[in-house]
């Protein structure tokens, strides 16, 4: 017991011994920074369908896989977003996304069978997005941090047009995230600083047909001191 209270005794020692400025700059190395971010990007569809999210793809009772290049065409999203970045690596955030789907006015399910889609129908993708990254060098200190993560998005997707009743359906995505942010400003006290961020998604997971991408966009990241 008294070699720990010995131990204890000097270790309080030293750090009391530690010059200010020294405590001063752990303490700012530690801190959390918060971010906002503002994007838009292209939506490249992926993957293959059994459907639309309001309607089967079926040929003589079986469901049928249509390729999305068949079933979409290239579409827009855009969204903003609120996260803190800790520890210099860990990025998360949560925010909202909006996403168009463009609908193929002809989709062929076989070699003598199409799906024709009113060319007046919306879907619309109303999303809370979160995601969770990890960012390969310290953005305070470096001139572009890289950056890989997943992300969850919840929402809704608005169907309207077409002649029929509006309807929505709750949907569920996963996705992977990669890009990175390049700096394109910074205060000289190192309070707040803006980046140019590349921000990309591959989409590998989705409910009730909700449709896949691959998402580049770009968009500009403002980090401050809490």
């Amino acid at each position: 017991m008294f070699r720990i209270t010995k131990l204890f005794i000097i270790v309080a020692g030293a750090l009391a011994l530690l010059p200010l400025e020294n405590v001063s700059a752990i303490t700012r190395t530690t801190r959390t920074l918060n971010f906002v971010e503002f994007y838009a990007g292209s939506s490249m569809p992926q993957g293959t369908y059994t459907g639309l999210p309001d309607y089967n793809f079926i040929i003589n009772g079986s469901l049928v896989d249509v390729d999305a290049k068949d079933v979409y065409d290239n579409s827009f999203h855009f969204g903003l977003s609120y996260g803190q970045l800790r520890g210099s690596h860990l990025l998360y955030s949560l925010g909202f996304k909006y996403t168009r789907h463009d609908v193929k006015n002809i989709i062929p399910i076989s070699v003598d069978t199409v799906v024709l889609v009113d060319s007046s129908t919306n879907y619309n993708q109303f999303d809370i997005d979160f995601n969770l990254n990890y960012m390969i060098t310290d953005i305070t200190k470096s001139p572009f941090a890289p950056y890989v993560g997943i992300g969850v998005q919840a929402g809704l997707l608005s169907i309207s047009g077409g002649g029929f009743q509006s309807q929505n359906e709750v949907m569920l995505g996963l996705r992977l995230n990669f890009g990175g942010d390049l700096k394109i400003w910074s205060a000289n006290d190192g309070t707040s600083l803006l980046t140019l961020s590349s921000l990309n998604s591959y989409d590998f997971y989705g409910s009730n047909q909700k449709p896949k991408y691959l998402n580049l966009g770009v968009g500009l990241r403002y980090y401050f001191r809490p």
